[in-house]
């Protein structure tokens, strides 16, 4: 596993997709270092909580049984109410009132099942905000959606956010894809117009130009982050589209990261449902290029930057508030592991021929 100076942070995390959980259902889940299950009672309100039964360790997500808002252990059918809390066992006319599991806030957004996880029990300290263009606004398409596990740490993922240099890369490949993969006369560089934080919150606006045989096209890249784990970003200009991107933690040295996409319809379904295809294959073949990259680089606490990098440092200082252990500052590099030796005997690495 990967270490990082960053440890694993507090916040809310998308663990699923609504449509992931059916009402009476359980599932397994592993994220934050821990085994945790998320159920959903036949009222339909979802549940997150650590995986094992205090009684004799089952894993609650394992063959678990939901009946009304209880989830019964499959080993020996021990009951627990919503709260985590034993509420029967049937071969006892007594409980244990010490046996109780861990439960964690839950809020259902967006279409999105979300947990706070702090590592303490501290409650949440901010809200996840309602998006109408991924409910009630039908001016909008059906949800696009993609799903990655990445062995690195979420913030080398986040610091695209803010990285200037990376985002004018990925834009000039998009402008080339838009110029039907012919090489650009002129690329047209993203300018980051303002960085704004308001403590769990920033904002970020970006002013991007797009070349087209129409002539250029002003558009804008506007991102509102809501902790570590929840940004939406509005792409303006070309197509109008409004992405959710969500990072939660599997361990303190991997995660995964999910998108939500949805685009203004564009007359018919077919129309729009092409565009946002095409959108969400780009923002995806961007998204593959670069896992190989964040899982291989190094975390370098003082990066050599320049004009033009992006907020990164500031970027960097205003994370720091969600990590409760705090940065370890012992090293300034921090590199992925070597690659395990070779189970064969190495003989010769190389020859060289007689002078």
């Amino acid at each position: 596993m990967r270490d990082y100076a960053m440890p694993m942070p507090l916040g809310w995390f998308q663990v699923a997709w609504s449509d992931d959980l059916p009402a009476g259902t359980a599932k397994p889940l592993q994220y934050f270092g821990r085994h945790m299950v998320a159920w959903r009672d036949d009222a339909g309100e979802a549940h997150v909580w650590d995986a094992f039964c205090p009684h004799l360790g089952a894993h609650l997500g394992i063959r678990s049984v939901v009946r009304g808002n209880t989830l019964t252990c499959a080993l020996h059918r021990w009951v627990f109410d919503a709260d985590g809390s034993c509420a029967d066992v049937p071969y006892s006319d007594r409980v244990n009132q010490q046996a109780n599991v861990r439960t964690y806030p839950v809020v259902e957004r967006n279409g999105l099942v979300m947990v706070w996880s702090p590592p303490t029990d501290a409650p949440p300290a901010w809200d996840v905000p309602s998006l109408s263009e991924f409910g009630a606004d039908t001016e909008f398409s059906e949800v696009f959606r993609r799903h990655y596990r990445l062995g690195c740490h979420w913030q080398e993922v986040a610091e695209t956010q803010v990285d200037a240099a990376h985002i004018q890369a990925h834009l000039i490949e998009y402008q080339i894809a838009l110029n039907g993969g012919r090489p650009l006369d002129r690329a047209m560089p993203p300018q980051v117009d303002s960085y704004d934080l308001d403590g769990p919150v920033a904002r970020i606006r970006i002013t991007q130009g797009f070349p087209t045989p129409q002539g250029d096209v002003s558009g804008r890249i506007d991102t509102d982050v809501h902790g570590p784990g929840f940004a939406a970003t509005w792409f303006t200009g070309l197509v109008d589209t409004l992405l959710i991107g969500c990072a939660v933690p599997v361990d303190a040295g991997s995660c995964e990261v999910r998108y939500s996409f949805v685009v203004r319809k564009q007359g018919d379904a077919a129309s729009t449902s092409s565009l946002g295809e095409a959108f969400i294959n780009e923002i995806h073949e961007r998204t593959a290029e670069d896992v190989e990259i964040w899982e291989n680089k190094a975390y370098l606490a003082r990066p050599a930057l320049i004009a033009g990098d992006g907020p990164i440092m500031k970027y960097r200082r205003w994370c720091e508030q969600f990590y409760a252990e705090g940065v370890d500052r012992s090293r300034l590099v921090w590199a992925p592991p070597l690659d395990e030796p070779s189970p064969e005997p190495i003989v010769q690495l190389a020859t060289s021929a007689a002078g």
